[in-house]
């Protein structure tokens, strides 16, 4: 099968002449990329996680440059991992089965042997091979998460087997693909279409506040199929690369992987979630144990002690440094409190 990028590059096309100015700058300065993006991005991602939470600790310089690398390396994976769910389900399906000799040769004489519907044979191939399997399976799955939950797991698999079955017969049919061609686009396609789904309802973790901010539980249900659906469609869209080789697969999916964490809050909740990674702040603590001396001594009156000197259920903000940064109370009347870390003793921390 011809590659996009096989082709004579028109002096118009924009795509193209983005993907080679980026692979071109990318090459030339891959060493100090290397070098200063994680740093950077870890130090950008604590100031915004300052910002964002209205105060600037204090701490050991020394100390706190140590952790820019391992901030940017955790802001790099949470993006990465986005990447990666966009990029290799397509390229696996794309090189395991389209690209292979027999179904190649087939799809181009069934592409060339009718050239009035050549348009609509290319759609054909998209849909059935991505978009079809994504999207419908993100369907079935959203309706057995919101009425058997329970069952979420048994069906991610069952039904993506299911779902690719029946459109590799599609395929075959629609293609005249070789005999059993439909058993091989199933076996290759079934992991990466679950995987697909997979993260695609992960993505409701990060929109949940949106969702728990509608009106209506009809609204709700709605959001819990709309989600990850719009999540599929954007993973089938970004494998359209694959047909470009591993170049275009890798713009297409950097593009819409920022697409994805932005409209979805992955990027707004970066910082906090990067803190969280790092045990540095951001998190709920069943109870904060304080130092008796605290409590004997002046202390303000809005802070919720116990006689045993312990602070129940309050948001840790930051615990770095030489004081501890807490909120307590709701969201509305939440006050930001500071404790000096010598009369903390222990922190107690909720799973997540």
């Amino acid at each position: 099968m011809e590659k996009w990028s096989d082709r004579p590059a028109t002096e118009g096309d924009p795509i193209d002449r983005f993907a080679a100015l980026s692979t071109a700058l990318f090459k030339r300065y891959s060493s100090q990329i290397a070098k200063f993006a994680p740093p950077v991005t870890g130090f950008a991602l604590f100031l915004l996680y300052f910002y964002g939470n209205h105060f600037y600790p204090s701490f050991d310089l020394l100390q706190f440059s140590s952790l820019l690398l391992g901030a940017g390396m955790v802001g790099f994976a949470i993006i990465g991992s986005l990447l990666l769910w966009l990029l290799l389900p397509g390229l696996w399906i794309f090189h395991c089965f389209i690209d292979k000799k027999d179904i190649r040769h087939r799809i181009i004489d069934r592409l060339s042997t009718d050239e009035a519907r050549r348009v609509n044979l290319v759609l054909w191939l998209f849909f059935l091979c991505y978009a079809g399997p994504y999207c419908v399976n993100s369907l079935l799955l959203s309706f057995v998460l919101t009425q058997f939950p329970e069952l979420y797991v048994t069906a991610l698999m069952g039904l993506s087997l299911l779902v690719v079955l029946l459109f590799g017969i599609t395929l075959q049919l629609t293609f005249k693909l070789p005999k059993f061609a439909f058993c091989r686009y199933a076996f290759n396609a079934w992991v990466p279409v679950a995987v697909v789904c997979a993260m695609a309802f992960s993505v409701i973790a990060d929109v949940k506040p949106f969702i728990d901010s509608l009106d209506g539980n009809n609204l709700k249900l709605l959001a819990l199929y709309l989600i990850p659906l719009g999540a599929c469609l954007v993973a089938a869209v970004s494998a359209l690369g694959c047909f470009g080789g591993l170049s275009y697969a890798v713009h297409f999916s950097l593009i819409f992987a920022f697409i994805i964490a932005f409209y979805s809050g992955v990027l707004a909740g970066l910082p906090e979630r990067t803190m969280q990674r790092l045990g540095l702040g951001g998190y709920q603590a069943e109870s904060v144990l304080l130092d008796p001396t605290y409590c004997s001594g002046s202390f303000p009156k809005e802070l919720p002690l116990n006689t045993a000197c312990n602070l129940r259920d309050v948001r840790i903000i930051w615990s770095m440094g030489e004081t501890l940064t807490l909120s307590i109370g709701s969201d509305k009347a939440a006050r930001q409190v500071q404790i000096p870390s010598r009369f903390v003793k222990a922190i107690i921390r909720q799973e997540s």
